[in-house]
């Protein structure tokens, strides 16, 4: 149910404790967030907004917050093995207003439009968790309360590195206002602030691990052979996650040849290695229409029939995308052709494709060629 109080322009309403996932009202800002576009009069401004497509942190290095403040905290996340030097986050338009890194081991907050730190935390590894704390600096200025602090930087994470919808705290005063509050959203969180509250939200630690757009991943994509050895050195995993979920392997493949690939190969990493959602390096090739990375995975051991978390292979994809010589390949490297997942084959996915020549292959029809 959502409650009466709205601005007469804006739809801003309030969402009843009963009637959302956090258990404390929350106001629905989404209107002026999702529906605003961020200006500036200043071109200088608007390009360090946009200035973080190779950005991966090291240019913020030995930077310190403008408030000398510290604040000690103790927010637990999942990781996965290691929190390793990398992005968490940057932006991809002018309503993203941070940029957030893992830098010398420690988060680090910047201001997208400033292109300056303006909140890091110290992170220490136990295991499976980082722990996130203290905080240096302040988010509007020495004056917010510790509490303040770490409800900002732990809705940040949340919000950005995360992408978990979770509610902004608003500073005193501001929920009297609906207005004034989702525009001081949007203002602090863009288009990543959906949902706000003045009340203290029950904090369950997230179950997604932070994880970073590694060094070594970055090098990988950019074919920077030397850059991802001294990445290795250094004790970064070769069979590391990134943020997005993708292994090593797989940003390498990203790449039009295959050195880089055969790189990690000779320095071990598994050719079956997989992402966080289950997937290995040939079903990324496959849909990512490689079929010449695809068939020197297959030389090099991959499994054709290797499945993912939900159960799908590699020629799942090719079937339902009509890619007929990845069919006839992975049907020549041994590919099982009735293999179910989630109630599908890869012949009813061509079937329901209109993919009639995949189906015809599938049924034996025709017999693969250049395998």
């Amino acid at each position: 149910m959502l409650a009466a109080t709205m601005t007469d322009e804006l739809e801003i309403p309030w969402i009843d404790a009963a009637d959302n996932q956090w258990g404390v009202p929350v106001l629905d800002v989404r209107s002026v967030t999702l529906g605003m576009l961020s200006t500036s009069k200043d071109p200088h401004v608007a390009s360090n907004a946009l200035s973080y497509g190779g950005e991966d942190g090291r240019s913020f290095a030995g930077q310190a917050p403008p408030v000398d403040r510290t604040v000690e905290a103790s927010l637990e996340f999942a990781i996965d093995r290691v929190l390793v030097d990398g992005v968490l986050f940057t932006p991809q338009a002018m309503e993203d207003k941070w940029a957030v890194f893992v830098i010398d081991g420690r988060i680090t907050c910047v201001r997208s439009w400033l292109r300056k730190v303006w909140v890091t935390a110290d992170v220490r590894t136990d295991g499976a968790t980082a722990v996130v704390g203290p905080i240096h600096g302040a988010f509007i200025d020495a004056d917010e309360t510790p509490a303040f602090t770490i409800g900002l930087l732990d809705c940040l994470l949340r919000n950005h590195a995360l992408r978990e919808v979770w509610p902004v705290p608003l500073p005193p005063g501001l929920a009297d206002d609906p207005e004034s509050a989702a525009l001081w959203c949007m203002s602090m969180f863009g288009r990543r602030a959906l949902v706000a509250t003045p009340h203290d939200v029950p904090r369950t630690r997230p179950v997604a691990p932070l994880r970073t757009h590694s060094r070594l991943h970055v090098a990988l994509a950019q074919g920077n052979l030397e850059a991802a050895a001294r990445e290795l050195a250094q004790g970064v995993p070769i069979d590391l996650c990134a943020g997005d979920g993708l292994t090593t392997l797989q940003w390498a493949a990203s790449r039009d040849d295959v050195e880089a690939m055969a790189w990690l190969l000779a320095r071990g990493c598994p050719v079956d290695v997989r992402s966080a959602e289950g997937a290995t390096a040939l079903m990324n090739a496959v849909q990512g229409r490689r079929p010449g990375h695809a068939r020197w995975l297959l030389d090099h051991g991959a499994d054709p029939n290797a499945r993912d978390g939900r159960g799908f292979t590699a020629l799942h994809r090719a079937a339902e995308m009509g890619e007929r010589q990845s069919v006839e390949l992975l049907l020549a490297r041994g590919a099982a052709a009735a293999v179910e997942a989630v109630g599908h084959t890869p012949r009813s996915l061509a079937q329901a494709r209109d993919e009639h020549e995949i189906v015809a292959l599938l049924d034996g029809g025709a017999k693969p060629v250049n395998a």
